[in-house]
């Protein structure tokens, strides 16, 4: 449904359907444009964008202060592994899902995504044990350059997972009300986009951290 607000000059306000109308155009004064992309998806895609210029200017840092020597070299425990295979079985289990939503199989993709949440859930569990073992290790954020900016890493990381599990959350909820199928899947495209993302933003970050510390 089109809904057109006209203004002096002729020109109306894009409408909810994603739909601009210039009055100078066409038999009857008015011409239509689609908007290439749906305004949720730019605006998710700005705010990764944001989150990729932070991690990035992070990690630029990281390197320099690296390069200036002193630079305090730990193992990182194991469970920091069993977090990465953890993330990306929950990314496995959240396209899983999307892949049920389109053919109707509802009841396997609300099991499906709630899988991955669980997961998700799992993964921050693990980061904030791995986090706890490196303290009793004696690596602490005020240790050393590097130390410090592990935890800022991660724990960057981690708060934007957290973002993503309440977001997961709230779908899951919408999806066992019965909101989602395969004509209305906006909001889970959202969610797995983003948490696509994060399981790409961590893998780049461990193998980072792991190739420096």
């Amino acid at each position: 449904m089109v809904i057109e607000k006209e203004k002096k000059g002729g020109i109306t306000n894009i409408d909810i359907g994603g739909t601009f109308n210039n009055g100078g155009g066409g038999a009857g004064g008015h011409s239509s444009y689609a908007l290439p992309i749906n305004p949720a998806k730019f605006g998710l895609w700005l705010f990764i964008s944001a989150i990729i210029m932070l991690f990035a200017a992070i990690t630029s840092a990281y390197i320099v202060r690296h390069a200036a020597g002193n630079w305090l070299r730990f193992n990182l425990p194991s469970i920091f592994w069993f977090n990465t295979f953890v993330l990306i079985l929950s990314s496995m289990m959240i396209q899983l899902s999307y892949l049920r939503l389109k053919k109707d199989r509802i009841l396997e993709f609300k099991f499906l995504f709630l899988a991955s949440a669980l997961l998700g859930i799992t993964f921050l569990v693990g980061q904030v044990i791995g986090w706890g073992q490196l303290r009793s290790y004696g690596v602490y954020v005020n240790t050393n350059p590097s130390s410090s900016f592990f935890y800022l890493l991660t724990w960057l990381h981690g708060l934007h997972l957290f973002g993503g599990v309440v977001s997961m959350i709230y779908v899951l909820i919408k999806a066992l009300k019965g909101f989602y199928n395969s004509k209305n899947k906006l909001g889970v495209e959202l969610c797995i986009t983003y948490w696509h993302f994060l399981g790409v933003l961590w893998l780049y970050l461990f193998i980072f951290i792991k190739s420096t510390i």
